[in-house]
């Protein structure tokens, strides 16, 4: 049977539209796979309403609480990285306190030392002055020392020779402040007016006291790096004045600690004098020999430990040879050594009195404020009045 035009062409249109839609299907079909994989999400619409765009670009829940949780997560990391931290210092800081020697830190606020040219009372058995820590609480404001005799364990010296405290400190160490002794600088009873005499010539060669402008200025010159040490320089090196550093641990320690911060120190001065001031009186051989000798002293002491609270005492004679002892906390003084160059005393002394890094500031601005106190008064008057 013959089609008719009309069927004909009907005929056609649907093939078409077949052959149009199995061209078409593979593609949709990976389409919607390729979405399922992604987590069956659902076949975008490419044409929707307002409403339909606006759901489908705002954050869906599980998003906005991902982002919840990792923001938590963040911030309960850095309140315990800010934990660790606060710990760790709390650590620290304990350790400093409680280590065993009892390490303190220096307190600024303490109380100052009372010492500056402060006539003691003979009347009392004991009169001390406070230093500043409890460690070691009190420093005498006299001590005896009998030179030449080298005493004995047993036997406590009954020195002949009494001693004035000037001036003290405390020595420290490291940026925490770490306290390593308490040390007092004492001056022969007799010899105060010579050294009187001696600090009111820098300003006045013919003065015997000193008005409050020239004292002022004395002051400055001691508490500088520079003016002080060429001041005890001259003082030390001229000789007739005995003194004793009287230097008592606030933890324990022992010699050979002690020798390795003098030996810096004293090699530090050395150096500084030949660069910075073209003396060379300490570049000899026999500098050298006495430097050899002082650091065999310290091995000589009767022990190897210095536990908190005993005592070294380093003495100057009028002569500037230098001689050590230990006293134990009963009293009982050994001599162990002594070193004839007076130029190590001189540079040993001068590290506690002068330059930009003293050993131990505290006690450089006391021995000015008692040094001050002397000059005020007329040459000799002081040494009466303790006598």
């Amino acid at each position: 049977m013959q089609s008719s035009p009309l069927q004909t062409l009907v005929t056609r249109h649907v093939c078409t539209c077949a052959r149009r839609n199995a061209t078409l299907r593979p593609f949709t079909r990976a389409f919607v796979t390729s979405a399922a994989r992604r987590g069956n999400a659902p076949i975008p619409s490419f044409v929707g309403s307002p409403d339909d765009l606006k759901r489908k670009y705002q954050p869906k829940h599980e998003e906005h609480d991902r982002a919840k949780i990792e923001h938590a997560q963040i911030k309960s990391k850095n309140r315990k990285a800010t934990a660790g931290i606060i710990v760790t210092t709390l650590a620290m800081f304990g350790t400093v306190f409680f280590w065993p020697g009892e390490t303190k830190l220096v307190k600024n606020d303490g109380p100052a030392p009372n010492v500056p040219g402060v006539i003691p009372d003979t009347s009392l058995a004991v009169d001390t002055v406070e230093t500043g820590t409890s460690s070691v609480p009190t420093f005498p404001k006299m001590i005896s020392l009998a030179e030449g005799n080298e005493g004995s364990d047993s036997m406590p010296i009954q020195g002949d020779q009494e001693y004035q405290l000037i001036g003290l400190g405390i020595r420290t160490v490291s940026f925490l402040g770490i306290q390593v002794y308490v040390v007092g600088m004492y001056i022969a009873v007799p010899d105060i007016a010579t050294l009187q005499e001696r600090l009111i010539r820098t300003q006045d060669p013919v003065a015997t006291t000193l008005v409050p402008g020239e004292k002022d200025k004395l002051r400055d010159s001691l508490l500088d790096a520079e003016r002080s040490e060429d001041i005890w320089n001259e003082i030390l090196r001229d000789g007739k004045i005995r003194s004793v550093f009287r230097i008592v641990p606030t933890r324990n320690t022992d010699f050979s600690h002690l020798k390795d911060g003098f030996l810096r120190q004293l090699t530090a001065k050395t150096q500084h004098f030949s660069a910075s001031k073209n003396d060379h009186s300490f570049s000899d051989e026999a500098f050298g020999q006495s430097v050899d000798q002082f650091k065999a002293l310290f091995s000589l002491a009767p022990r190897k430990n210095l536990p908190k609270g005993e005592i070294l005492l380093l003495s100057r004679d009028a002569k500037g040879r230098l001689q050590a002892y230990y006293e134990d906390p009963k009293g009982n003084r050994t001599k162990f050594g002594n070193i004839m160059d007076e130029r190590i005393s001189r540079l040993v002394w001068l590290q506690y009195l002068s330059g930009k890094t003293p050993s131990s500031e505290g006690a450089r601005k006391s021995v000015v404020d008692g040094v001050m106190e002397y000059v005020a008064r007329p040459v000799g008057t002081v040494a009466t009045q303790v006598l």
